[in-house]
């Protein structure tokens, strides 16, 4: 059977949805582990970033995440938890649907995850974060797949009436 652009698109949707699926289940094992664990964040960041000082008192990466822990709350790690594991839920639910080929699965991530990328972009707006940038470009990317596996499964469906 050759080898076709459709057939290496399809094999790009699968991984992407993959990729989704663990990061899902990463967020929601992390919002747990705030749950479970509050509090540890900051003062971890802090000894890391206590380290880095000693070794390059100049360090700007040490210097960011002191800044950055030491702004960290448990009300912002409720937050995040939260987020986190309806983040995850929400990505899991997705990417369960779209692997089992459920119809509505592909425009419901469609619209989620564009929300998620306008959302991104508006954060992107006020931090310029190169990190965020290329989460957007990804996520871009995976809307690109949904969108052709979409089409292509809609396109198999008129062919077959």
């Amino acid at each position: 059977m050759p080898y076709s652009n459709r057939n290496a698109l399809h094999w790009l949707f699968y991984a992407a949805v993959v990729v989704k699926a663990v990061d899902g289940l990463l967020e929601v094992a992390g919002g747990y582990l705030l749950v479970f664990r509050p509090g540890w964040i900051g003062p971890a960041a802090a000894a890391w970033a206590t380290n880095l000082i000693m070794h390059d008192p100049a360090s700007r990466l040490g210097r960011a995440i002191a800044e950055w822990g030491g702004g960290l709350t448990l009300d912002t790690e409720h937050f995040a938890s939260t987020y986190l594991i309806a983040h995850g839920a929400a990505k899991l639910f997705i990417a369960w649907g779209l692997l089992k080929e459920k119809r509505w699965a592909f425009p419901t991530a469609l619209v989620v995850f564009g929300l998620l990328i306008v959302y991104q972009m508006h954060r992107f707006t006020q931090t310029h974060s190169p990190t965020l940038g290329v989460l957007i470009a990804l996520d871009v990317g995976v809307c690109y797949l949904i969108w052709r596996e979409y089409a292509a499964r809609r396109n198999e469906v008129v062919a077959a009436t």
